[in-house]
């Protein structure tokens, strides 16, 4: 007999469900969200909702026909007591859902990204999540998305010969979207332990970034912490050019190029690459005696991202098999992410990693 989970949503935006109306049929990504994803798989149910404000709660209900709806999450984990919690809220919301449900018995959490608005709140995160033994997955789809997953697999092989480094091109914000830079580039060495990140953020008024998407964060010295301008809840700072180093020697160079989601991984015999944001993934493999090339193209083939993120969670319920997004995996990006900011901070410089001060806070979305 299927075993069939219970499944609770802390959060109905875009992630929670919604972002799904936005996507083409046919599109592989699809279905992207968390409440589409669990209606897929036959052995989840999505027993109850949970939204810190009413009206977007209500919308979502009605979009999907729910009736079995919370304010407080903690309540609603508290009655309806689900084995799989879900956490779309933004990432300065995220840290005490996360804890709360590791500490009342739910048994998986899929939490999206960023994980958190500083690392002392990560710590309480790993230390809740490994203490009451929970299964964890984060949003970093690409890691479950099949042609970055053989892409990887084809490095891993030695299919471009020993990777040196890997070159990642995007211009987005530092928590709740280079995530999936960090992720995806460790993906690709193998999840090497990041040992150091140098680079910059961007700052008000620096010419690379004339006509910001929304205005950019204050720093305040004074309490360690990155503040919102008036009238926002987020204060998530672009980023600019920086590097991070891996054990082992290979190197992320990531380039803020607006506009696309490329990378190019370097190595001895060759290069993989995914450009156009998945929509082209190659591996060219390089004869240094006969001056020749081969290519390798892939397709990717089989279910979204979002599916596989979830089948991983169940498969580590039932076998014991660690997802790939696991919580330790998950720290390696943020606690590059931190490193990022306090490199800024100090002018550039290069910051060993884990970092000392786990204080800094900067509540992304």
């Amino acid at each position: 007999m299927t075993t069939k989970y219970r499944v609770a949503i802390i959060g109905t935006g875009r992630m929670g469900g919604l972002i799904d109306d936005e996507i083409e049929p046919g599109n592989y990504t699809k279905p992207y969200s968390h409440f589409c994803g669990y209606q897929a798989i036959e052995q989840t149910e999505v027993v109850a909702v949970a939204n810190r404000g009413a009206e977007r709660l209500q919308r979502f209900a009605t979009r999907f026909g729910l009736t079995n709806t919370y304010l407080d999450y903690r309540e609603m984990i508290e009655k309806e007591r689900p084995d799989i919690v879900s956490i779309t809220t933004p990432s300065f919301a995220r840290a005490e859902p996360i804890i709360f449900a590791a500490e009342h018995g739910v048994r998986g959490i899929y939490a999206e990204k960023g994980l958190c608005a500083s690392l002392a709140e990560a710590d309480r995160i790993v230390a809740a999540c490994k203490a009451n033994k929970v299964v964890f997955n984060w949003g970093a789809s690409r890691r479950h998305h099949d042609g970055y997953k053989r892409l990887r697999d084809a490095i891993l092989a030695g299919g471009i010969g020993e990777p040196h480094y890997a070159t990642m091109y995007f211009y987005t914000d530092l928590i709740k979207h280079h995530p999936h830079t960090l992720d995806l580039v460790a993906m690709m060495f193998g999840d090497p332990k990041p040992l150091w990140v140098e680079g910059r953020l961007i700052e008000p008024n620096d010419p690379f970034d004339p006509n910001p998407r929304r205005p950019h964060p204050i720093f305040d010295h004074n309490h360690r912490r990155f503040v919102p301008p008036p009238g926002y809840e987020i204060a998530d700072p672009m980023v600019g050019f920086f590097r991070v180093g891996y054990a082992g020697g290979a190197e992320g160079i990531f380039v803020p190029r607006r506009g696309s989601f490329d990378i190019d991984v370097h190595g001895s015999e060759g290069r993989a690459i995914a450009w156009e944001n998945g929509d082209d993934f190659r591996i060219r493999r390089t004869n240094a005696k006969t001056h020749t090339s081969e290519e390798l193209i892939i397709r990717p083939t089989g279910e979204s991202p979002t599916i596989c993120t979830i089948r991983d969670i169940i498969r580590e319920l039932e076998t014991g098999e660690r997802t790939a997004g696991n919580i330790d995996i998950t720290m390696q990006s943020v606690e590059a992410q931190f490193g990022l900011a306090h490199s800024h901070l100090q002018g550039g410089t290069r910051v060993t990693l884990p970092v000392l001060d786990r204080t800094l806070y900067i509540p992304g979305g």
